[in-house]
């Protein structure tokens, strides 16, 4: 169902698809209907042809293309991902996820004297962030990145990084993962 809507979002014929993919039009039609499931092979194919994500069109629950997110909907955050109880430093969720998308956005609060270890990352991540209150000092493997407000970093974290509250007041960190390097 979702690779028929899609192809005919983007104004292409089963035979554009056919000619980008190499699979037969036949076959790529009778996926879209559901008489046959495609192989990982040609979903793959066909999700490329189409340019988009092979997950895009096998995800698990029904996601929408575009997703607001309103404060009282925002998620959990798994503390399997960010261990920091006790810490002074409070993750909140920023993103419920969208229709094959694969980042993952949370705001970090860092009270002052704040410290903690996020250990516990997928690996590697793809990782942007930007101070949007206060400085922090993130720790990535042996170096110590200072942030003030409004600076950004971006890196590819493939271990463990600290988290200080570098000033005297609250600080917050708006964080964007990727986990797709870990996938690739």
């Amino acid at each position: 169902m979702r690779i028929r809507h899609v192809r005919q979002q983007q104004h292409k014929t089963l035979r554009d698809v056919e000619s980008a993919s190499g699979f037969s039009s036949t076959h790529i039609s009778e996926i879209e209907r559901g008489r046959t499931s495609p192989t990982i092979g040609a979903l793959i194919q066909i999700a490329h042809a189409l340019e988009k994500d092979p997950s895009y069109f096998i995800e698990e629950r029904e996601l929408d293309e575009v997703r607001v997110t309103t404060m009282s909907q925002r998620p959990a955050v798994d503390p399997a991902v960010f261990d920091v109880a006790g810490t002074g430093i409070q993750v909140d969720g920023l993103t419920t996820g969208i229709l094959g998308g694969r980042l993952y956005g949370v705001e970090i609060s860092l009270d002052p004297g704040a410290n903690g270890r996020v250990s516990r990352m997928p690996e590697p991540v793809d990782v942007a962030c930007i101070c949007a209150q206060g400085a922090v000092e993130l720790g990535i493997g042996d170096a110590v990145y200072r942030l003030d407000l409004e600076d950004s970093l971006h890196a590819v974290m493939d271990e463990h990084f600290s988290l200080r509250n570098a000033g005297t007041e609250p600080a917050r960190l708006i964080l964007f993962l990727d986990p797709g390097l870990s996938q690739a």
